[in-house]
């Protein structure tokens, strides 16, 4: 295949781009996979060999489609190049170098679920509370600081950050325990082993001779430092990205990486795609002017050859439910449900409770719908069981699989009985442990019988060679799990429990499916044989790295209705995005830090460049936020002032909607509630209200419970914190409660927990 075939100018230079460090700047819909496989066609015809390229991509979805265009252009020609996600690519490096990484080779890759189940064990055997410290908040910090060197200052008293820096000792040896890594391990673990090891990094350094990284704004320190040393000898990087779609900061990305790319390597070249093949004349105009008010970024000039089509709508409603039925009506009026299918419809919004008024829009009128935003099919506990089974049949020394799977079908081994035959401080239950506590007597009767068949059952699974899926399809058979699953579903008494055994019935049956397309690709791509461990060690890794991006299908026939967020790298004929306004978009906890600010107007960048024909957005004048019973008057987004008719097209009464505090307000009592800083701006600028403000304390000194945050007590519900006083075990608290009125709460003994805002804060964890 010619590699100049198909391609502009713009990205036929950036193919032609000679060796050394080079930046693509791609604009949003422009072609950057395109460039990339073009790019890898190049070099493979000028004769570089496969296994001399890496590939880096962010989701294993990217990396797929990677892979399946070069196999489509070159067939056998593209087996050994290295194509995959950072902690894919990483994992295979510390599997082929265990021992210098001070790893077992099977060292085992823990889901995010199995990693939050050990972060709440070490923090209850530390006496942490999870109401105050949510568990999830202090697993993401353990992850940073491996990730992130600028982490490892000393974290502020009683916050998250120095939570997190207290299990960690204890996290770290419940997984070295059961010979495991997490998602973070995965990449702080090479650059450690290649500062130890300089010989194993000049092997890689000599290995790959071109390294090219997709959407470099979304790397991380960590992974912006490992793409820095393997490229140290050549300076040969190839990297594509976009700082205008930089919308991950929250998560430890960090855009400056892009931005700051030509100085961290020499000589840098950069190139700009900036024709738009995705998006209407009208919406791409308007996504420009959005980007036209941002701070530090690239400069691009986006274009497109399209028609300008319909103009952009700016809808105006008086309040959420009539946003979300005024927003579906646009959509049906563009032809969505029509002439655009419903799977190629989508409306997007900034937090998950907005969620709520748009599926009953979409219910009332007969819409099919989809929230995308749900669990992880790796996290589906049938899929987990399996895996566990799996897992135990490549290390039967694997007590966490163990200790999953022994119950599961039940067999008279829960807990108390578990504790009979664990050693003392043993992070799991391992088949090792089984044998000796029956050899010892330790367990009668019919436990004993069931212990014995699943560990003979094991046994003769573990003798059975077989790919993935053939062994899974004998586990589910052997071990009595098909059968006790189906018994559920036909036998139980609750419908419930009946919906949910059939859906573990159709999860286990997705999962044997995902493992014979494993099956065909690994043989294809890669000569390995489904047949062994090999296979099935690779089988295991890759599903415990795909991310939540890696699910989303377009093809359910349904409206799509997700976060801002997890619309990253998807495209829709009509889209519809709703909040577009202050404290929403941008959300309020922004508006005091530009960089934050920039991150906002990114966000609404990437959703406005979703929409290929028809784009609404839209803004309530009055919400209800937190579930209160009150409303709130607000006004449309700062992102979009000055806009004019040749851009946005307003539809309603866009004028700034006259504020007023909600019922029982006390602008004294209330003004310290951060959260509504902007819809309270006028009642605070009221005059009895000027007076001296206090210094400001640092928010991540008070961690979850800062003045202004919203909590619950276990006796007197919601409420928000409007003052706080005192240091350690005589913090105090002034709590005004809902319905419980004001409360003076130390801080030490009451039951006060953060209350879940619903806000997308980080869980599409991809990869």
């Amino acid at each position: 295949m010619d590699y100049l075939e198909n391609l502009n100018p713009q990205q036929k230079e950036a193919v032609l781009a000679p060796p050394g460090a080079n930046l693509v700047l791609a604009g949003a819909g422009s072609g950057k996979t395109r460039v990339l496989v073009h790019r890898v066609l190049r070099l493979l015809a000028e004769g570089l060999a496969p296994n001399r390229i890496l590939a880096i991509t962010f989701t294993n979805k990217a990396a797929g489609e990677m892979r399946e265009r070069l196999f489509a252009s070159l067939e056998e020609g593209a087996r050994g190049i290295w194509v995959g996600t950072f902690h894919a690519v990483c994992a295979r490096i510390l599997r082929a170098e265990a021992e210098a990484a001070g790893l077992s080779p099977g060292f085992t890759i823990f889901s995010r679920g199995e990693c939050l189940t050990l972060v709440k064990r070490c923090m209850a055997a530390a006496n942490i509370s999870e109401e105050r410290y949510p568990p999830r908040s202090v697993l993401d910090q353990v992850g940073r600081r491996k990730t992130s060197p600028a982490e490892d200052s000393e974290p502020a008293p009683f916050s998250v950050d120095a939570t997190a820096l207290k299990i960690t000792p204890a996290y770290e040896r419940a997984l070295r325990d059961v010979g495991a890594v997490d998602f973070d391990d995965l990449l702080a673990r090479p650059l450690q082993m290649f500062r130890r090891h300089p010989e194993v990094l000049r092997k890689y350094q000599e290995r790959f001779e071109e390294i090219l990284v997709d959407e470099y704004q979304d790397t991380n320190p960590a992974q912006d430092e490992l793409v820095a040393l393997l490229s140290r000898a050549h300076g040969r990087v190839f990297a594509v990205g976009d700082d205008d779609q930089g919308i991950y900061g929250w998560r430890g990305a960090r855009v400056e990486n892009i931005l700051g790319f030509e100085r961290r390597f020499a000589g840098a070249r950069v190139f700009r795609l900036e024709e738009n093949y995705r998006s209407s004349g009208a919406i791409l105009g308007l996504a420009s002017r959005i980007m036209g008010g941002a701070g530090a970024r690239l400069e691009k000039r986006l274009f497109t050859r399209k028609a300008a089509g319909e103009a952009v709508c700016y809808l105006a409603a008086a309040n959420a439910e009539e946003e979300a039925e005024a927003v579906i009506k646009r959509l049906i009026e563009s032809g969505a449900g029509g002439e655009i299918p419903w799977g190629e419809a989508a409306v997007f919004y900034r937090i998950n409770t907005q969620s709520r008024a748009l599926e009953e829009a979409a219910r009332r009128r007969g819409i099919p719908y989809q929230v995308v935003k749900g669990q992880r099919f790796f996290d589906r506990a049938e899929v987990q069981d399996l895996a566990a089974y799996l897992r135990l049949l490549i290390r039967p020394d694997d007590g966490a699989a163990f200790s999953r799977v022994v119950n599961r079908p039940p067999r008279g081994l829960g807990p108390e009985r578990l504790k009979a035959i664990a050693r003392e401080d043993a992070s799991g239950v391992t088949t090792a442990d089984a044998e000796a506590a029956l050899n010892e007597g330790r367990l009668r009767g019919n436990a004993a019988e069931n212990l014995r068949l699943l560990l003979d059952t094991l046994k003769a699974l573990t003798s059975f060679r077989a790919g993935p899926a053939r062994l899974i399809e004998a586990i589910l058979d052997r071990t009595g799990y098909r059968a006790w699953v189906e018994g559920a579903m036909r036998g139980s008494a609750s419908v419930e429990r009946r919906r949910a055994a059939a859906r573990a019935i159709e999860g286990a049956q997705e999962f044997v499916a995902a493992a014979r397309a494993f099956e065909e690709r690994i043989q294809e791509e890669e000569g390995v044989s489904p047949e062994s461990d090999e296979a099935k060690t690779l089988f295991l890794e890759e599903l415990a790295l795909m991310g939540e991006a890696d699910e989303l299908s377009g093809e359910s026939g349904a409206l799509s209705l997700m976060t801002l967020h997890a619309a990253k790298g998807l495209e829709f004929a009509a889209v519809g995005v709703v909040g577009v306004q202050e404290g929403l978009v941008p959300l309020g906890r922004s508006k005091d830090d530009p960089a934050s600010l920039d991150e906002e107007r990114r966000l609404l960048y990437v959703g406005v460049t979703r929409a290929k024909k028809f784009l609404c957005l839209s803004w309530a004048r009055e919400r209800r936020p937190d579930g209160k019973k009150e409303s709130w008057a607000t006004r449309p987004s700062r992102f979009l002032e000055g806009l004019g008719p040749e851009l946005i097209k307003k539809v309603g009464d866009h004028a700034p909607a006259q504020r007023r505090a909600p019922r029982g307000f006390d602008s004294r009592r209330d003004a310290g509630d951060s959260r509504y800083a902007d819809i309270l701006a006028e009642a605070k600028a009221a005059p009895h209200q000027k007076e001296k403000s206090a210094p400001a304390i640092p928010p991540a000194a008070l961690g979850p419970f800062a003045p202004g945050a919203r909590v619950k007590h276990k006796k007197f519900g919601l409420g928000v914190i409007r003052s706080r006083e005192g240091t350690g075990d005589r913090t105090t608290v002034s709590v005004e409660f809902e319905k419980a009125g004001p409360r003076k709460l130390v801080l030490k003994y009451a039951p006060l927990s953060p209350a879940d805002e619903g806000v997308d804060g980080g869980e599409n964890r991809a990869v």
